[in-house]
């Protein structure tokens, strides 16, 4: 039962400023950080803990509400009759829309739902500010044509994640995908790109050049992953994900030499296994990078040393050299522990402030790898084994600070005996 307001609370309420009100809408709609993979944290109801439920309190909330973009912007409808969105969207200000189109959340409600709420949304284009969308063919078939309308295409775009659904009786035609990347380059606002997809639709004709942030997940050929790579020359922040081949010792590299070339801009990188790391960074140098993450197909940490010398401010480095169940051939790749001791004494890498090093079974074969050097008369230099805040990986290399919110220490070493902290008992070894 709601309990009524006093008129001297309500009267205290109406008296907070406009910027105090603002903040605590905000809070109320709960507007977070960015979900894994997201541009933002969007809102997926429109009508429940909603800036309509703050427009019907009162005609001094309403107008605040009314006149704060950021409590309309992130949108992601799901599970809303289509009526219900119809009126949201005759409610709803006349702002940009940071706009999320996900299928998954459709599952629940007839089969054309994500259609019909994406044509109503169609309708609503020219104000797309970001859009991240999961398609099926209709869906991608609507989107193409708005790209080619002189009157409904999104001109103000900045972001646009797009999505191609993995069910296959919901699979776009690679023709529609390469056709929608080729109408990319009439967004002349778009900086950041996100393109995932299980098949390989070519994107050459994306302007690679314009973008800001890039994060690509498909199956390419190396000689692919160059070319959008090299035309990045605008970027600062590059995430590749290649499929990985089943056969990495036997993966083919291209015959012909490409260029070496030059991104001023980028500084961050993260390359998969797939991307064959070491032989794409033997190509370029990157002047502004400050933090790589690469995971290993062909190991060459010559290469790796090389690259680090011509790209002098990188302050973080991760090496996944954890392979897990990628493939069938695990004794291919499977790194050496004379490997390890090669990474985790390069002077060339010991110079880099914050490295680490992600190994199948870390916990298990590094204080067994200290203690052989130690006996050997070649003790390692310092080392720390950690989690870090994914807790996906079990790092060992060196870190200049590590936050005690975001890191878990396991263990550290030092001219003696491995201390090993409270959290190394609990914490399980495996797939790490």
């Amino acid at each position: 039962m709601a309990v009524p307001l006093t008129e001297d609370v309500a009267s205290s309420i109406a008296s907070l400023p406009v910027e105090i009100l603002t903040l605590i809408f905000e809070a109320y709609i709960d507007i977070g950080p960015p979900s894994q993979g997201e541009f933002y944290d969007y809102t997926p109801a429109l009508f429940r803990d909603s800036p309509i439920i703050l427009t019907q309190v009162c005609c001094h909330w309403r107008e605040i509400t009314l006149a704060t973009p950021s409590l309309w912007t992130f949108i992601s409808p799901s599970y809303e009759s289509i009526p219900r969105v119809r009126r949201w969207l005759a409610i709803c200000p006349k702002y940009s829309l940071d706009l999320q189109l996900v299928r998954g959340l459709y599952h629940a409600v007839s089969q054309d739902y994500a259609s019909s709420v994406f044509n109503l949304f169609a309708k609503e284009a020219y104000r797309w500010r970001s859009l991240s969308i999961e398609l099926d063919a209709d869906m991608a078939a609507g989107l193409v044509k708005i790209l080619r309308s002189d009157k409904s295409i999104p001109s103000t775009l900045e972001k646009l994640k797009v999505e191609p659904s993995r069910e296959p009786e919901l699979r776009v035609p690679v023709s529609t995908l390469e056709a929608l990347a080729g109408l990319l380059p009439s967004l002349k606002f778009l900086q950041h790109l996100i393109w995932t997809d299980k098949y390989e639709a070519s994107l050459h004709s994306v302007p690679w050049s314009q973008l800001k942030t890039v994060v690509i997940d498909l199956p390419s050929s190396l000689e692919n992953i160059f070319s959008y790579f090299s035309q990045c020359t605008s970027a600062t922040t590059v995430t590749i994900h290649g499929e990985t081949p089943k056969h990495p010792g036997k993966t083919r590299l291209p015959s012909h030499r490409f260029p070496a070339c030059t991104l001023p801009d980028l500084t961050s990188v993260k390359l998969s296994r797939g991307c064959d790391p070491m032989w794409l960074l033997r190509h370029f140098t990157l002047p502004s990078l400050q933090h790589l993450e690469v995971a290993i197909l062909r190991r060459d940490q010559q290469a790796l040393e090389d690259f680090v010398k011509r790209s002098p401010n990188i302050h973080t480095l991760i090496v996944d050299e954890r392979y897990g169940e990628d493939y069938s051939y695990a004794d291919e790749v499977l790194i050496t522990d004379r490997e390890i001791v090669a990474y985790l004494t390069s002077p060339c890498l010991r110079a880099i402030s914050r490295v680490g090093l992600d190994l199948l079974y870390t916990k298990k074969r590094i204080p067994a790898l200290i203690q052989e050097c130690l006996e050997g008369g070649r003790p390692l230099p310092p080392l720390l084994c950690w989690i870090p805040e994914n807790w996906d990986q079990r790092l060992v290399g060196w870190w200049d600070e590590l936050d005690p919110q975001l890191h878990t220490l396991l263990f550290s070493y030092k001219d003696g005996p491995i201390e090993l902290s409270s959290e190394y008992e609990i914490d399980s070894d495996y797939p790490f």
